[in-house]
């Protein structure tokens, strides 16, 4: 059996690329669509009720596109909206929350954990509620690093002003108690470089996005729902604002060739 029907995977912005660029690597020959808010970003500032309801739109958005299974590239999305609309929508959907507790729960010797996230995400203690699940005996430190999200989506990660609040933010994980540090929103991959210039390299980076599209391949493999179709990959970009942008980062950023980028609307923004 094979599903050649695309992987959905929605965002707030452009951090869900890091995602989308995962899904590429370990299931090269499936079909992407991705839909990023840019016109709406940043969902991290956000209520849970209007997080809940941009990700409602982004959701039908993706079911419309034929997709068999939808990503949550967000960690502000899967802590706030994932759980009632789990209730709304029979299509499957994951995640990036659980797949990187776990694994932060598992690489952790010291017993001590840090996350950093939006505002939204930190709020919610939807990590340190799923690390307590997985090894109630690690602590958890959270610190929101809302900032970061803004340095990515601007390209300025190398300015001063990024490198001196990123150095501020990080500072308690310099307590060399902290061994384990996941980056909870998909934004922060992009920033490895300046956060590895912080902490060294003695602390070990989690990656929920890495850690997702694994579980969910083994999911697609167990259900049959993978594609053998090597001929014809194709993968979709889209977002509800700021395109031209948009389609820069993700060039540089993605490495690959792109079949399609392009403005789409959705809910309120029509």
């Amino acid at each position: 059996m094979s599903d050649k029907r695309p992987i959905g995977l929605l965002d707030s912005g452009l951090g869900g690329l890091t995602v989308t660029k995962e899904v590429i690597k370990q299931m090269p020959n499936e079909d992407v669509v991705f839909i990023g808010d840019e016109a709406r970003m940043p969902y991290g500032t956000k209520t849970k009720e209007q997080i809940t309801d941009y990700t409602r739109d982004l959701v039908k958005y993706l079911i419309s596109q034929d997709v068999k299974v939808i990503i949550y590239a967000c960690n502000t999305a899967t802590a706030n909206a994932l759980p009632t609309l789990k209730e709304e929508f029979s299509i499957p959907m994951f995640g990036v929350i659980q797949p990187g507790a776990v694994a932060a729960s598992l690489s952790t010797k010291t017993k001590h954990v840090g996350i950093i996230g939006t505002e939204a995400t930190i709020k919610s203690k939807s990590y340190s509620k799923a690390i307590a699940a997985a090894d109630p005996t690690v602590d958890v430190l959270g610190i929101a690093a809302q900032k970061f999200v803004s340095f990515v989506e601007n390209d300025n990660a190398d300015s001063d002003e990024a490198k001196k609040n990123i150095a501020e933010t990080l500072s308690p994980y310099k307590d060399p108690k902290f061994d384990t540090l996941v980056l909870g929103c998909t934004h922060f991959p992009m920033l490895k470089p300046q956060i590895r210039e912080v902490l060294g390299n003695k602390i070990k980076l989690i990656d929920s996005g890495v850690e997702t599209v694994s579980y969910v391949k083994d999911y697609l493999e167990a259900n049959h729902l993978l594609t053998n179709n090597k001929d014809s990959r194709s993968i979709k970009l889209h977002a509800t604002g700021g395109i031209n942008e948009f389609e820069r980062l993700a060039k540089e950023w993605l490495h690959i060739d792109v079949d399609e980028i392009s403005l789409v609307n959705v809910g309120d923004n029509k």
